[in-house]
C-alpha cells in the first residue's frame, strides 16, 4: 500500500507492506457427467445419469437447466435441473436398437458441453419352442402349431411370433404363406392352419427391445394331398360295359400315377358294394371294359396310401329294362328251296310303372338265317312290331338252315333274341348261282353271348 503523509509544508512518502486475502483469478465454468452403471440389460433396462455443474467463480450452479441427449433412435434420456449443490440426475432408457448408447449434456446458459458417456447394452437371450398337435394328416384337416417364448425361464408376453412353412415345390404346387401368432401372459402362442401339403415349420420370435430374437424348428409334418376320383360309365344293350376315369391331386401337381383304383358295383347304389375290377392309373387315367348282365350302380374308389389321401367318385347308374322275345314260329318247316315262308313272334318289355311285362310296339326286329352246319348268320329282313308287340315277316328259304330274330335294344332296354332257332328243311335243286345267300350279319348278340 502507498500512503502519503503531510507535516507542515513538507510531504513525506512512506512505503509499507500489509497481509490480506488475495483476489480470485478469473476461472471457467465446468460440467461433469457419469453413468451410475456401465451397462443395461432386460433385468435392469435403465440407468441413472449423474452430473454436476460449477459456475465460473467456482460455486455450484444451482437451479440451472441441463439438456441431456443420446443417439437418435437408440433410446431416450430426461432433461434435468441442478440442485442447490449443482448436481443433477436423469434416467437413460436404451431401446435395444444398438449395442451401446452415448449420453452428453449441454448447459445453454453457461455455454457448457460435456464429455460423452457410453453405456453398453446387453441383449437378453430368449428361447422359443414349437410343437405340432399331430405327426401326419390329410389335406384339409387342421394342424395346430403352438409353443412358448421365454427369457431365462420366464415367459415373455405380447411377443409376435412369425411362423414360416417350407415346402418341396416339386411335390406341392399350392403356395403356403407366412403367418403370425402372439404370446399370452404365459408366453404361449398357438395357431391352427389347414396345410395343403407336407411342410417343415420355423417359428421366429424377432428381436425386440433389449431381447434377442430366437427360433425353433418343427420337422416335416406329413400331409397326404387330397385326391379327386372321377368316373364315367356306359353299358350298351348287349351288356358291354366301359368305365373310364381319372385320379387327380391338385395340390400335388395334378395326375396321380401308378395307383390302384377299385371299380365297385352295387345293385342299389347304397349298400352291397363289391369290387368288379382293379385298375392302375397311368398319366392319372384308368379304364376297364368287360361284359355285365345286370343293371346297377358303379363307383371308382381310391383307398389312399402313404402319399395320397383316399377318394371316391360320384356314383354312376347304368340301367336297362328287361326285354323278352317269344319263340319264333314258322308257317312251314319244310318248303321247296328259294320259296317263301312266314315267320312270326312277339317282343315285350318290362314296365316299371306297371310292375310287369307288356307289349313293346313300334320296334325294329331283324330276321336272320344260317345254313345248316355253318356258323355265320345272314341278314334276311327288317320288320317292325305292331301295337301288340307282334311281328311277322315273309322270308325266302335259301336252303336247309335256321331262322331266328333279334332285337338290338333301345337307350334304356336290353337287346334280346328268340330263345330258339327255327329249323326249315328245303328240297329240290336250286338253279345255278342261286345259293349265294344274303350278306353276313356281324352282330347277333346277346342271346347266346356270342362275341
Amino acid at each position: 500500500m502507498l500512503r502519503i503523509a503531510t507535516t507542515g509544508m513538507t510531504s513525506v512518502l512512506i512505503l509499507a507492506t500489509l497481509t490480506a486475502a488475495p483476489a480470485l483469478a478469473d476461472g471457467a465454468a465446468s460440467i461433469a457427467l457419469a453413468a451410475q452403471t456401465a451397462s443395461v440389460d432386460p433385468d435392469n433396462p435403465t440407468t441413472t445419469i449423474t452430473g454436476k455443474v460449477v459456475a465460473a467463480d467456482g460455486t455450484p450452479a444451482a437451479s440451472t437447466p441441463v439438456d441431456l441427449s443420446t443417439n437418435t433412435g437408440w433410446g431416450s434420456v430426461d432433461d434435468a435441473t441442478t440442485a442447490a449443490d449443482g448436481t443433477f440426475t436423469a434416467t437413460l432408457r436404451p431401446n435395444g436398437a444398438s449395442d451401446s448408447v452415448s449420453v452428453w449434456a449441454d448447459v445453454p446458459s453457461l455455454g457448457l458441453h460435456s464429455e460423452v458417456v457410453t453405456v453398453q447394452v446387453v441383449h437378453g437371450k430368449t428361447q422359443t419352442t414349437l410343437i405340432g398337435n399331430r405327426a401326419g394328416l390329410d389335406e384339409g384337416q387342421p394342424l395346430t402349431l403352438s409353443g412358448q417364448v421365454t427369457y431365462q425361464g420366464r415367459p415373455l408376453s405380447g411377443r409376435t411370433v412369425v411362423i414360416d412353412p417350407a415346402v418341396d415345390p416339386s411335390r406341392c404346387t399350392t403356395p403356403m404363406y407366412t403367418f403370425r401368432a402372439s404370446t399370452d401372459t404365459e408366453g404361449r402362442f398357438s395357431s391352427t392352419i389347414k396345410p395343403p401339403c407336407t411342410a417343415t415349420y420355423v417359428a421366429r420370435s424377432p428381436a425386440v427391445g433389449l431381447y434377442e430374437g430366437s427360433t425353433a424348428s418343427l420337422p416335416a409334418v406329413s400331409v397326404r394331398p387330397a385326391t379327386k376320383t372321377s368316373l364315367s360309365a356306359t353299358m350298351d344293350a348287349y351288356g358291354r360295359f366301359r368305365a373310364r376315369g381319372t385320379l387327380y391331386a391338385a395340390s400335388a401337381g395334378g395326375d396321380v400315377n401308378g395307383k390302384q383304383v377299385l371299380l365297385e358295383y352295387s345293385p342299389n347304389g347304397r349298400t352291397g358294394w363289391q369290387t368288379a375290377r382293379r385298375m392302375k392309373t397311368s398319366q392319372g387315367q384308368f379304364s376297364a371294359s368287360f361284359n355285365v348282365n345286370n343293371s346297377g350302380y358303379w363307383r371308382a374308389r381310391f383307398a389312399g396310401d402313404t402319399t395320397a389321401a383316399p377318394s371316391s367318385s360320384s356314383v354312376r347308374k347304368t340301367w336297362r329294362w328287361s326285354t323278352s322275345m317269344s319263340t319264333l314260329k314258322a308257317s312251314s318247316t319244310k318248303v321247296r328251296k328259294n320259296r317263301y315262308i312266314t315267320v312270326s313272334g312277339t317282343l315285350s318289355r318290362y314296365y316299371s310303372s306297371k310292375n310287369r311285362f307288356g307289349a313293346f310296339p313300334g320296334q325294329k326286329v331283324r330276321i336272320i338265317f344260317r345254313f345248316r352246319g355253318k356258323k355265320t348268320w345272314y341278314h334276311v329282313k327288317w320288320v317292325k312290331t305292331n301295337s301288340k308287340g307282334r311281328y311277322t315277316a315273309k322270308v325266302r328259304a335259301y336252303g336247309d338252315g335256321y331262322f331266328a330274330a333279334t332285337f338290338a335294344g333301345t337307350s334304356d332296354t336290353w337287346a334280346a333274341g328268340t330263345p330258339n332257332d327255327r329249323y326249315v328243311n328245303t328240297y329240290a335243286v336250286p338253279s345255278p348261282g342261286g345259293r349265294s345267300g344274303p350278306p353276313p350279319v356281324m352282330t347277333v348278340l346277346p342271346w347266346r353271348g356270342d362275341q
